[in-house]
């Protein structure tokens, strides 16, 4: 099952990256823009270094989020929080397949913590130097974004901070292709991911992810009760 997850995680992040590049992808082209007129060497680096910071910054909220979720685990006797992020997922399946938006209120309330850490992210441009993509990269981490919230409300749920922590290693990997090539190929990549057909797919792959989540949670709760 471990195998398992770890693929949703990273099936999540590459199919769920379309509808990232429309958030992050102004973020990045004037990241290329403002290391324009550099080697291409020393731009691709800084890509790929900020590319890392965001991952890290990804996996280190996982192992924060898996720790919180083994704390509530104690406290409740209830998978209270898998129940959540089977419903989380099944939110995000509506919410790419247009039939219910409520998570851009989640989305929404990410903007208003974005709102307080965006200015550092100007003072770090034009990026000038390793640290510097690195710490914007891990900034960017913090962007509003539905499907980060649904991946961490996953690896709340998972409440192991080594699962948690791998699982959104994964996820952020997922998200790779789609904002490394955001610049470049990303209106032919951008329409491939935001095609009826894939998102139709992605959307059925987090509502079966989420389903499955809720029934494991029925199955080891329902099936045995004991009087």
């Amino acid at each position: 099952m471990e195998n398992i997850t770890l693929l949703g995680a990273l099936l999540l992040g590459l199919m769920g990256a379309g509808h990232c590049i429309g958030m992050c992808g102004g973020i990045i082209s004037s990241l290329s823009v403002s290391t324009a007129g550099k080697n291409n060497q020393q731009n691709w680096s800084f890509i790929v270094i900020y590319q890392l910071g965001r991952i890290l910054s990804y996996t280190l909220f996982g192992a924060i989020a898996g720790w919180v979720g083994l704390q509530f685990n104690h406290i409740s006797p209830l998978p209270i929080l898998k129940t959540l992020s089977g419903i989380l997922l099944i939110a995000m399946a509506l919410y790419l397949s247009h039939i219910w938006l409520g998570l851009s209120y989640l989305e929404r309330l990410g903007k208003k913590l974005w709102d307080k850490i965006s200015p550092l992210t100007k003072k770090l441009l034009p990026v000038t130097s390793i640290k510097q993509a690195f710490l914007l990269g891990s900034l960017w981490g913090w962007l509003p974004c539905g499907l980060v919230y649904t991946s961490l409300g996953y690896a709340l749920s998972m409440g192991n901070s080594l699962q948690s922590a791998l699982f959104m290693l994964m996820f952020g990997l997922g998200t790779l292709p789609a904002t490394l090539f955001a610049g470049s190929a990303s209106l032919s990549l951008k329409h491939f991911l935001n095609h009826v057909a894939v998102r139709a797919i992605t959307a059925l792959l987090f509502f079966a992810m989420g389903a499955w989540t809720l029934y494991m949670v029925y199955a080891s709760n329902g099936g045995h009760h004991h009087h």
